[in-house]
């Protein structure tokens, strides 16, 4: 924690009062009482144990993964952490192309001719299925001292083993401007009113009046591009709209159906006149992350759908308005968790290093300088405690240079549906893309026949979308 007597970097001082101290003392109890229990079982992050590490005859471990998105290289430099604390085991990050489709290409083709040269594979959460139930990763054993959120640490078994631990986790989040009070013409609301939309009823009940009333050209932008991204937002459309997920995450397309009929609806809110705009931006269906971001930051929408880390970008210190956050109805959950590919020949060292990645300290810094969002408790209960301490008075830090994540408590919210301060009634735990054999195939069919069908400014024909994914899981 900063030094109270100082200055934070954005010029914020640290001013704790008794009755501060006295409201966050159960938190920051809380989370000390845990680094302590978890700390004892812990020497730099990594579990201690009796597992012998095997020597590595001079190749490091290594490890499959995506672009480093972390701020600073936070991921690189937890592996440069391991490799001073275990000089004998050296390991070294392969970082594979930024298209999901060309990442899971190349950790397929490792996986599956066997490679032993690759340890470690760092897997976007619908993955894990696919190869685990063709036999491509090690089994793991359960943690025993607890401290990792449940819905990311579940999102790593497949048939009630453990596959994969937690590297990094995501989860949709909604942002809009921030305002003392609700006011449609400006498109601002306060954190009252935002915390009140729990479902899509809610979001387009406030996001039209503010079309109506403001002018906006859309009420949302949402990443609904033929890419990943689409299948993700969609999925949280459907379930913001109460169509019911099977237990594996996959949703009914039989037509008729009522998920066939929200995509008939969702159809028409990317077409159907509101005021001087559509309910989603129309936009919306050629927009990735960074697209959908500068439309609501540049006042096209009065909604975005992003991820976690858009929070950030938007509290530039050039921004033109106080942004606000909130849980996205029908969330969906992100994020990359390690396994130890089966054909590892050094698989004691791997598992050791996978502890260590998805370790408490490591995801203190993956959290709070990488700004993703972190696999374990602590880090929110830590930030939430440091959030209290700030002097109301001083104007917040543009930056996120040594600044509390303020966001803290919304994103563990919208995580895990419990508040941390146990101010609401718990709500949902995020929803999950489907756990199916070749996910990445079954998503590419839905994105090439949906995607399609929504582009056309007429009803989408989904008669044979069931049949199609079907096809798709069987691999045919």
């Amino acid at each position: 924690m900063p030094d109270p007597t100082q200055p934070s970097p954005g010029g914020r001082r640290w001013r704790p009062s008794r009755r501060t101290v006295l409201k966050t003392g159960a938190a920051a109890g809380w989370f000390l009482g845990g680094a302590v229990a978890v700390g004892g079982g812990y020497l730099l992050g990594n579990r201690r144990s009796d597992r012998s590490m095997e020597d590595l005859d001079g190749r490091p471990l290594r490890i499959l993964s995506g672009r480093d998105d972390t701020a600073n290289g936070q991921r690189g430099l937890l592996v440069d952490q391991w490799n001073l604390r275990f000089p004998d085991h050296p390991a070294e990050m392969v970082e594979l192309p930024g298209v999901a489709d060309l990442q899971y290409g190349a950790i397929h083709a490792a996986l599956q001719a066997g490679d032993p040269a690759v340890d470690v594979v760092n897997l976007d959460l619908p993955w894990i299925a696919d190869f685990a139930k063709a036999g491509r990763l090690l089994e793991l054993e359960r943690p025993t001292e607890g401290g990792y959120l449940g819905r990311p640490l579940s999102a790593g078994e497949v048939d009630g083993k453990l596959r994969a631990l937690p590297f990094n986790t995501d989860v949709g989040m909604l942002y809009y401007r921030l305002g003392a009070a609700t006011d449609y013409a400006t498109g601002t609301l306060s954190a009252e009113d935002a915390a009140r939309i729990a479902d899509w009823e809610d979001l387009r009940r406030v996001a039209e009046g503010m079309v109506v009333a403001g002018g906006f050209e859309g009420g949302i932008a949402m990443q609904l591009d033929a890419y990943e991204g689409f299948t993700v937002s969609v999925w949280e459309y459907l379930l913001a709209n109460r169509v019911e997920a099977k237990s594996d995450g996959s949703i009914d397309f039989g037509d008729p159906s009522p998920a066939v009929a929200q995509l008939e609806w969702l159809s028409r809110e990317l077409h159907e006149p509101v005021g001087e705009g559509t309910m989603i931006l129309q936009e919306s269906l050629r927009f990735a992350e960074d697209a959908s971001l500068e439309a609501f930051r540049t006042g096209r929408t009065a909604f975005l759908r992003h991820w976690p880390r858009a929070f950030q970008d938007l509290r530039s210190c050039d921004r033109e308005f106080d942004v606000g956050v909130v849980p996205m109805p029908g969330r969906v959950l992100g994020g990359q968790s390690l396994a130890v590919s089966a054909a590892s020949e050094r698989p004691d060292a791997a598992v050791r290093l996978i502890e260590f990645l998805t370790g408490p300290m490591a995801q203190q810094r993956l959290f709070e300088p990488g700004g993703f969002a972190s696999t374990r408790e602590e880090p929110y209960y830590d930030a939430i405690a440091q959030t209290h301490l700030l002097d109301p008075a001083v104007e917040a830090p543009c930056d996120d240079g040594g600044s509390p994540r303020v966001e803290a408590a919304q994103l563990f919210r919208a995580l895990t549906g419990r508040d941390p301060e146990d101010r609401l009634d718990p709500g949902p735990e995020p929803g999950t893309r489907p756990a199916v054999e070749r996910y990445t195939r079954f998503s590419r069919v839905f994105q090439e026949v949906v995607h399609g069908e929504l582009e056309a400014d007429s009803t989408p024909d989904l008669s044979r979308l069931q049949d199609l994914l079907d096809e798709a899981v069987a691999g045919r």
